[in-house]
């Protein structure tokens, strides 16, 4: 039997467990929806059900809560990086607030100057965990890199961003 045909099987199960992380059950069908697609992938590159089987006819369920759990955490994360900007009309513009647009539009200008100035390593690393949503664990176990290595450059590059802004 297929290994996707028998987390199928589970899956009012798997709905249930991502429900349990605080979401309603539409998000929770998504995320358990980009579960199979994740294992499916993983599946296709690696070609070894080791990890995802305890045996021949069940599933590591700790392996499908982990990757729940990884799943709903880089939404969340995702959600919180979406800029969230406030609806006013043009009266309600304060001088403030203007300056305050101002201001993040100069430390945007900094941040993307400070970025090109970057070795190509750093900025790539940067952009695939801040922009594209990349976790440093994903990061590290596609590109073969070490964990600590991509975290040390997302430090380095965060304190350097942070003295851009402050000058």
């Amino acid at each position: 039997m297929k290994i996707l045909e028998l987390l199928g099987r589970k899956h009012k199960t798997w709905v249930e467990v991502t429900m349990s992380f605080g979401l309603d059950k539409d998000r929770a069908e998504d995320i358990v929806q980009d579960m199979y697609i994740k294992i499916h992938n993983w599946l296709e590159k690696n070609d070894r059900n080791a990890t995802i089987m305890y045996n021949k006819t069940e599933v590591n369920y700790y392996f499908v809560f982990k990757t729940l759990r990884t799943l709903f955490y880089d939404a969340a994360r995702k959600a919180n990086r979406a800029k969230k900007v406030p609806e006013m009309a043009a009266e309600d513009l304060s001088e403030d607030y203007i300056y305050d647009l101002l201001d993040q539009e100069i430390n945007e200008k900094r941040i993307r100057q400070a970025l090109d100035e970057m070795y190509w390593y750093d900025k790539k690393v940067f952009d695939l965990v801040y922009n594209q949503g990349w976790s440093m664990l994903q990061l590290s176990n596609i590109s073969g890199i070490s964990y600590y290595s991509i975290y040390r450059t997302i430090q380095k590059v965060k304190k350097t961003l942070k003295e851009q802004i402050c000058k």
